[in-house]
């Protein structure tokens, strides 16, 4: 590729990022599906099979992440490509460290009860284990009508924004009345929640599949995604 043809390609990508960051969803999608061969290739680098690589749980983390990395660049010394890698791999990182960490809970629950358990069959059971929560959430997300496709698409562009629905998921997990409203008709309570927030309806109603994804982030054992999630509520983001 020439080096005019490059600086062609680069600006292209940057005016796409620009566009998807202006709220054109068409743009977003456009630069996902042009990345998908480049967020594979991350993935793999992470995993020790390429079998069915995109219905593993890290191509869905790898792809929110990509998402994140679309809202946040910001155009500078650092390609887009450089900045969406990172951002990738320190979510693969997360979720990595998220596994392990209950990996050993499993192992130390299962030491009390059995001292002396079959080493290779305690870790298939973790992996099977981690996997089957991975695919709850998203089931999960299916029965509340969003899907990882949707979750995609409805992150809000602006970190303000990202952080208002963050601390509107929190208030009805935290809120007995609201959580029931919320488990019992798989959606959130929206006059309730503008009453309680001072937030207009209009904007609640806007990002509701967002903060429907939150509140079943909370609600769920996906721990790091929780404390992130507890994290950007308080205005911690933990953007690359």
């Amino acid at each position: 590729m020439t080096a005019a043809r490059s600086r062609s390609e680069q600006e292209k990508t940057l005016k796409q990022i620009r566009e998807a960051q202006d709220g054109n969803t068409q743009a977003r999608e456009l630069l996902i599906s042009q990345h998908l061969g480049f967020i594979k290739a991350l993935v793999l680098k992470n995993v020790a099979s390429n079998e069915d690589i995109i219905n593993r749980d890290e191509y869905s983390v790898a792809l929110i992440a990509f998402n994140e990395a679309i809202s946040s660049y910001k155009p500078g010394l650092r390609s887009f490509q450089s900045f969406a890698a990172d951002v990738i791999k320190r979510r693969l990182i997360d979720y990595r460290r998220s596994t392990e960490k209950h990996r050993k809970r499993i192992i130390y629950v299962d030491d009390i009860s059995n001292p002396l358990p079959d080493q290779d069959a305690l870790v298939n059971g973790e992996e099977l284990e981690i996997r089957m929560e991975m695919k709850d959430f998203v089931q999960k997300l299916a029965q509340y009508g969003v899907s990882l496709r949707d979750l995609v698409q409805v992150t809000p562009k602006h970190l303000d924004s990202r952080r208002l629905c963050a601390q509107l998921a929190q208030t009805i997990t935290d809120r007995p009345d609201m959580r029931d409203y919320f488990t019992k008709y798989g959606t959130i309570p929206v006059q309730r929640l503008s009453e309680a927030s001072g937030i207009s309806p209009k904007t609640v109603k806007r990002h509701r599949k967002y903060i429907i994804a939150l509140c079943l982030v909370l609600l769920s054992d996906l721990e790091t995604m929780k404390r992130y999630v507890k994290g950007l509520g308080k205005g911690s983001d933990a953007h690359a």
